[in-house]
Parts: structure tokens; C-alpha cells; sequence
């Protein structure tokens, strides 16, 4: 028990976690690109995984301790590819 704790708290403090959440996250956005058939599904789908994406970068950079500004902008890359989505979402017609 006491080496997994070591080792995860080795991917946590070389930012190696969110590295690795980030690898699995680009694999589920090629898969997404490739199988979902439904144009505004697999953009939606997309544009979360790209929030995610920055999101991940925002954590790798907190974790190094890389600094504020570099973190303030995965942050707000996050937001616009949320607000993004959010917009095409409500302009969308509704299901139902």
C-alpha cells in the first residue's frame, strides 16, 4: 500500500497525473472525431474535450508550479471552449 501512495504521489508532484489524464483524453477525442457521425454531437463532444484539454495543461502547470499567468490561461481557454459549446447548444433546436 505504501509503494502505490509513493507512486502516486510522484505523478502528483511532477505533474505526471494530469500528463497522463491528458494523453487519455486526446485518445477519446480521436476516437470521438472518427466514430460520432452527428456533426453537432461530435462538436459538442469536441469542444468539452478541448475545456478538458486546458483544463489538464492548467493542472500540469499548477502541480510544476509554472506561475499564475500561464495558468490564467489554460483557465480561460477552458472557458471559451465551454462558452463555445454552451452558445452552439442554445442556439441549437431543441430535442423534444
Amino acid at each position: 500500500m505504501t509503494t502505490a501512495l509513493q507512486l502516486l504521489d510522484s505523478l502528483t508532484q511532477s505533474g505526471a497525473i494530469a500528463l497522463i489524464a491528458l494523453g487519455v483524453l486526446l485518445l477519446e477525442l480521436g476516437v470521438i472525431a472518427i466514430a460520432i457521425r452527428k456533426a453537432s454531437l461530435r462538436r459538442s463532444l469536441l469542444l468539452n474535450g478541448f475545456s478538458g484539454i486546458a483544463l489538464m495543461g492548467a493542472l500540469y502547470l499548477a502541480l510544476t508550479g509554472k506561475g499564475g499567468v500561464p495558468i490564467a490561461l489554460c483557465l480561460a481557454a477552458s472557458l471559451a471552449a465551454h462558452l463555445f459549446d454552451l452558445t452552439a447548444r442554445l442556439k441549437s433546436p431543441q430535442d423534444g
